[in-house]
């Protein structure tokens, strides 16, 4: 069987389907570019049943009618394929909002490439603040079925080291650029031959000279060491991992 793109769980949670409602529903879903031609006694026939179930499926979702239903619904559902055919809506976004130029696209491109060859786990690390940009990218790439490790400050850099034979890329976090506990893992990570990306600010530092992909990031508060005043750098990098998984989707995608 058809694995299907799309989870239909929240949009008829509570709403009381019978069975027959809800697998005509799916129907319209998955065959939305032919459900509208279809038109009701179409979907009723192909589901073997009466055009009442699909006039009170619609009643039942909050519509006035079929046609009411399908303008609503059939937009929160795109297939991979449609969704990640053409990045240049998804990535315009990131321009209009001066968040992304040529040379970092790129690299994020090539980092998402790297990410989608991997055959062995994929290691993040990152301290302070920057712990939670790695924890969330950590619980991105897990739900996607991706083998990652995710460490913070609070762990040896032996948890690192005792895992080197699994891993494959090593991901780090640091605002600064300079933090000993991230330079220490890139050191140990090229000493064995694991590429490395960073998500980083955009002003000159080590870990630039060490990586093999620098995500950079533009800081509004790059004399803010301690994270006290208000800031756009931490969501301008979770804007960019965003984009990441967004070319990781689609390269998935394009080679299916």
């Amino acid at each position: 069987m058809e694995k299907k793109h799309f989870d239909l769980t929240k949009l008829v949670q509570d709403k009381k389907l019978t069975d027959t409602e809800l697998t005509v529903l799916e129907y319209i879903v998955e065959h939305k570019e032919d459900a509208l031609k279809l038109g009701v006694r179409g979907i009723a026939k192909e589901n073997f049943t009466s055009t009442s179930t699909i006039m009170r499926l619609s009643k039942k979702m909050g519509y006035q009618g079929f046609l009411d239903m399908y303008y609503h619904i059939s937009p929160l559902f795109t297939t991979p394929e449609e969704e990640y055919k053409n990045s240049v809506g998804f990535v315009q976004h990131f321009t209009e909002m001066n968040l992304l130029n040529s040379q970092n696209y790129q690299t994020v491109r090539q980092a998402a490439q790297v990410l989608h060859e991997a055959r062995r786990a994929i290691f993040i690390y990152g301290m302070g603040f920057s712990s939670i940009m790695s924890e969330y990218l950590a619980k991105k790439l897990l739900v996607m079925g991706v083998p990652t490790i995710s460490t913070s400050a609070a762990d040896s850099i032996g948890t690192f080291e005792n895992n080197l034979e699994l891993t494959e890329i090593l991901i780090v976090f640091s605002r600064s650029g300079k933090s000993e506990h991230v330079l220490s893992r890139v050191h140990t990570a090229k000493e064995n031959e694991i590429k490395v990306i960073a998500f980083t600010n955009d002003m000159e530092g080590t870990l630039k000279e060490d990586v093999d992909y620098l995500i950079a990031v533009s800081d509004d508060r790059p004399l803010d060491d301690r994270n006290m005043q208000p800031t756009l750098f931490f969501s301008r990098t979770l804007a960019m991992i965003e984009l990441l998984i967004y070319e990781y989707y689609r390269l998935g995608v394009s080679n299916s």
